[in-house]
């Protein structure tokens, strides 16, 4: 599914502001008492809030007869799993440092949660794209945890045995 990618980034911004108006507005109560209730794992209380955000806005525009490009649906999904995260840390859910691998795993547990909501009313090209993209984001998470961030690239292991 190719783009233009300004569009895109257009798309990417209204799938955004639709996301993050309900959260800072009409669903912040629920998404506070959801948090508070998941002290004891941020990741599956900030995933489903996340997931419910997303599923909200792709609903609405599903309905409307409108399409989102999974790409854009993941980008957005990112923006918008920082705001709940900053949430969760105003709360004390979240430190204020080093939460990002929680967020990063809400924000996975989310997409999960979301294609199983949304996977029967979507074509199977768009779950097969979804499929692919979070696929890729778990490969880059396991590339990126074998080396940790701020380091130096480590040299390649040499083979064992003499030549």
């Amino acid at each position: 599914m190719d783009m233009d990618p300004e569009q895109g980034a257009q798309q990417r911004d209204s799938l955004v502001e639709a996301m993050l108006g309900p959260l800072y507005e009409q669903m912040l109560p629920q998404v506070r008492q959801i948090l508070e209730q998941g002290r004891d794992a941020p990741e599956r209380a900030i995933g489903r809030v996340l997931a419910q955000l997303m599923l909200t806005a792709w609903q609405a525009l599903t309905d409307q007869g409108k399409t989102v490009a999974p790409g854009v649906l993941v980008q957005a999904g990112m923006v918008a799993a920082q705001a709940v995260g900053e949430i969760a840390v105003r709360l004390g859910v979240l430190p204020e440092q080093g939460n990002g691998d929680a967020i990063e795993a809400a924000f996975m547990l989310a997409m999960g949660q979301f294609g199983q909501a949304a996977g029967g009313d979507m074509p199977p090209e768009q779950r097969q794209r979804y499929a692919e993209l979070i696929g890729a984001l778990r490969q880059a998470k396991q590339l990126s945890g074998a080396q940790p961030s701020g380091s130096a690239p480590q040299q390649p292991q040499q083979p064992q045995g003499g030549m």
